[in-house]
């Protein structure tokens, strides 16, 4: 069983969930003495010294994992794992657009199947599991795409029933998007299969594309118990409920509410025993999230940091324990819900994302930590990706500096009939331009990165108000629609560029701006059929300009993935798409 990164579908993630903690302006960022930081100028594989200082944290390395990666003959056998976790639900099904988070992603890494895995950190290499998949075989000859797939004659879900053919038929049945009393996450890659047929034996699905999708792998990231499969089920039915029976892996839920997850090794798994007797999650805001680290309630501050000197500045004066910094997977952007009052006029979109600098929000985020970045440009592809491109409209990206943002917004606003009042707000037709940013989270990072939004929008003529939620209303809120600007990210897949139509499709219930077209739709939908890889990431990247035209997008930062350890921890951390075994975490001996 891995920690599957094989995820067909982009997922939500707060932004700069739990980023921060006890105050930026109370932190010494010039506290931790010299002879405590680490040496050379590259992060070593296990991580640097929290006791660093931050402006000298060496810089990972682009392509590189950071998870202390020990064998299994290096780990202990017992113990037990504590982690914090945002958000936990409501919604457990992962692959319905109301449970597509970072966080559900993370759970059911631990008690759900993962059929295929990524061997190496850039995602290019796509291998079976061998503890659920014998063989993939793709062969074209006879004019169409089939994909033949053996299930491994073990692998069966918790309740006994086989993972075989029907697992994955069922994963067709609800993902394809050609029956819509279903609510899929995203349906790209699905929406071409033409059939799933039973082989020879149950334990052999034929997979019969009507349009051929590269790489084919990509598609048996899961399965699916055939229970799960009828509509109510799928959209209603996991809600509060993780559906224990429905998982295979080598862990299994022992115990679950809405504040805490406890997992045991599955007494039904049939391969490698899991190193870890136990494996706790806590559903914690950022400021006790960080208190907890401290007094050793937790072993890790989780997923999704952003590593801002507000958070890591919280732990160095902690002799054991150990910053792991990695390129991140994820982007951060403004949607902006186009069918909100104001933002409903394309031209008060367009003004809104030019008065946006993001190289503000990154310096209050980053402010005193040794890390630069560019500023992207695409929700399907990272700036460190090859093939990436700047895809935001000229006029948004080429803005040099705050002034510049001012003036191009104010411009935008004057030039479709918009008067500065003398408030100093723009209106037309005695109707402001007004709306508000929505905010997830206590810490004084995601307060300042309002305000700086707030106070960019008030120079341009733009009124913004704050709409702030507890982190744990994250996917809710989101997925509700009652809002006008929120900052979210993304976190990217090895098959992002497949993920067009999620992001941007005109009718994907992932397209929070709801903006988009058919003929947008047509252009994302031909790219997993490209053969050609430069082609594939070439057709998303033209796709991707032509909504990021629309104003409803604005990515923001990216950062790395920053997870603060206990030492001695093993095979965890920051790990692009590399797939970790989970029976294989545990601490070294």
């Amino acid at each position: 069983m891995a920690y599957s990164n094989l995820s067909r579908r982009s997922f939500l993630t707060l932004s700069g969930a739990a980023a921060a903690g006890l105050g930026l302006a109370g932190c010494n960022n010039g506290a931790a003495n010299d002879g405590n930081k680490a040496s050379g100028d590259v992060e070593p594989p296990e991580g640097s010294p929290a006791t660093t200082a931050l402006d000298k944290l060496p810089i990972p390395e682009k392509g590189k994992v950071y998870i202390n990666a020990k064998t299994r003959d290096e780990i202990k056998d017992g113990g037990t794992l504590t982690l914090p976790i945002i958000e936990i639900g409501p919604d457990w099904n992962y692959l319905n657009v109301a449970g597509n988070t970072l966080y559900m992603h993370e759970l059911w890494n631990y008690y759900m199947p993962a059929l295929c895995v990524l061997g190496d950190a850039t995602g290019s290499k796509i291998e079976p599991n061998p503890d659920f998949i014998k063989s993939i075989k793709v062969d074209e000859s006879s004019g169409k795409q089939v994909i033949t797939v053996e299930y491994a004659e073990k692998a069966v879900f918790n309740d006994g029933t086989p993972i075989d053919w029907q697992a994955f038929n069922a994963v067709y049945t609800v993902m394809s998007g050609k029956d819509e009393a279903y609510t899929p996450s995203a349906t790209d890659g699905y929406d071409k299969i033409e059939s799933v047929a039973k082989g020879a034996t149950d334990k052999i699905a034929v997979v019969t594309m009507t349009e051929p999708v590269y790489p084919a792998e990509a598609l048996f990231g899961t399965a699916l118990h055939p229970s799960a499969a009828d509509p109510d089920t799928f959209n209603n039915g996991w809600a509060n409920e993780p559906h224990v029976d429905w998982g295979a892996g080598p862990f299994t839920i022992d115990s679950f509410s809405d504040t805490q997850v406890t997992l045991k090794p599955n007494p039904n798994w049939w391969g490698d025993a899991p190193k870890l007797d136990t494996i706790v999650f806590k559903q914690m805001e950022s400021q006790a999230l960080f208190n907890a680290f401290k007094n050793g309630e937790i072993d890790t501050t989780g997923v999704t940091q952003s590593g801002s000197a507000e958070m890591l500045s919280n732990f160095n004066s902690m002799e054991d324990a150990q910053i792991r910094r990695a390129y991140g997977k994820s982007v951060y952007n403004i949607e902006i819900n186009a069918t909100r009052g104001a933002l409903t006029d394309i031209n008060v979109r367009k003004a809104f994302c030019q008065s946006i600098d993001p190289a503000v929000i990154v310096s209050i985020i980053f402010q005193g930590v040794n890390w630069q970045e560019e500023a992207p440009g695409s929700l399907l592809l990272q700036t460190w990706s090859d093939g990436y491109e700047n895809n935001l409209p000229s006029d948004v990206k080429d803005l040099t500096d705050s002034a510049a943002h001012v003036a191009a917004a104010k411009k935008t606003l004057e030039a479709a009939g918009y008067a500065l009042g003398s408030d100093g707000i723009y209106a037309k037709d005695d109707t402001k331009v007004t709306f508000a940013f929505t905010t997830f989270g206590d810490s004084a990072t995601t307060k300042n990165r309002a305000a700086a939004v707030q106070k960019m929008a008030k120079d341009a003529g733009i009124e913004v108000t704050i709409d702030n939620h507890p982190s744990s209303e994250f996917s809710k809120v989101l997925v509700s629609g009652d809002w006008d600007t929120c900052m979210f990210g993304w976190s990217g897949t090895a098959t992002s560029i497949w993920n067009g139509g999620q992001l941007y499709g005109s009718t994907s219930e992932s397209n929070f701006a709801k903006c988009g077209s058919a003929e947008i739709d047509a252009d994302f939908a031909k790219v997993p059929s490209i053969a050609d890889h430069a082609e594939q990431v070439k057709a998303s990247n033209d796709a991707e300009k032509k909504s990021m035209a629309s104003y409803g997008y604005l990515p923001v930062y990216s950062g790395p993935e920053v997870i603060v350890v206990k030492k001695g921890i093993a095979n965890i951390g920051p790990n692009l798409y590399l797939d970790i075994r989970t029976e294989d975490i545990g601490w070294e001996k």
